[in-house]
């Protein structure tokens, strides 16, 4: 099915740095598999901080990570992350307030860097 997903800071209803690496133009969605979680596949694009690019790479909820794979080209905008096994409670509707704690995981370019994470409050909702 069709999802929306967006990022939220932590503390104030303004949107994450995370929610610049999704590429809206492109539809995400979310699929139920037999053993009840759920796979996001998730359209995303590259994101630049302090002048240096990285991608989402993955979700951290509570103690569990959730490492996505990632599927298609940058350049050409066909970059997917799919990440499985997501809880059932992933799925909470546009209302911030509903927003699930999530730490994402950007990948940096530079290897010095690494892995960089940032907190914040993920939604995610059916679309017609």
């Amino acid at each position: 099915q069709n999802v929306g997903v967006k990022f939220w800071k932590e503390s104030s209803d303004k949107e994450s740095m995370a929610n610049s690496g999704i590429d809206s133009d492109r539809t995400a969605t979310l699929t139920r598999q037999a053993n009840g979680t759920y796979t996001l596949t998730l359209p995303i694009k590259q994101v630049s901080k302090l002048g240096v690019t990285g991608y989402l790479s993955g979700l951290t909820i509570g103690d569990v990570t959730y490492d996505g794979t990632l599927t298609g080209d940058f350049n050409k905008a066909t970059a997917v992350l799919t990440i499985k096994n997501l809880p059932a409670s992933v799925l909470t509707g546009s209302d911030v307030n509903k927003s699930v704690l999530v730490t994402c995981n950007i990948q940096m370019d530079l290897q010095v860097l690494g892995e960089i994470n940032t907190s914040a409050r993920m939604c995610i909702w059916n679309q017609k």
